[in-house]
């Protein structure tokens, strides 16, 4: 499996309510759609993880490629329906906040949705620890969650 969570950034807005959009499919052959479950089905872990990368590239972005987001707490997550193998799906994350904590680290929290088409199949408020990297050149890097 290609540990690649975001297939292509569609909007990035860094002003007035920071806000992401990115596209993602994931592909029949994947390890992922090797478990006991629907062989096609993909598990909403993977739908999780998505919206924690879409939440990671918004933070950041916002943070002027300084600091590496982690995710720290999942505060509410739920899960509508359902994706199956090779589906078009895409993930939107909004900024609600970051706040300093101590020098070079802060704390952030975003809402994600991932979407089929208009359909909502899943909704998470996440919090994320962004801390500094001594000797990182994270911007070379892309960052992410």
């Amino acid at each position: 499996m290609r540990y690649q969570f975001v297939d292509e950034i569609v909007s990035l807005a860094l002003d007035g309510v920071p806000r992401i959009e990115v596209a993602k499919r994931f592909d029949a052959g994947d390890d992922v759609f090797s478990g006991p479950r629907e062989v096609d089905r993909v598990p909403e872990s993977m739908l999780l993880e998505l919206m924690a990368m879409t939440g990671g590239h918004l933070i950041f972005r916002h943070l002027g490629r300084s600091r590496l987001p982690l995710l720290l707490k999942v505060r509410e997550c739920s899960f509508d329906s359902t994706a199956v193998a090779g589906e078009p799906l895409r993930a939107v994350a909004e900024l609600r906040g970051v706040s300093l904590v101590a020098d070079g680290t802060s704390v952030a929290e975003t809402d994600a949705q991932v979407y089929r088409g208009s359909e909502r199949l899943a909704h998470a408020r996440l919090m994320f620890v962004c801390v500094s990297v001594p000797g990182a050149a994270l911007a070379a890097n892309g960052g992410g969650a």
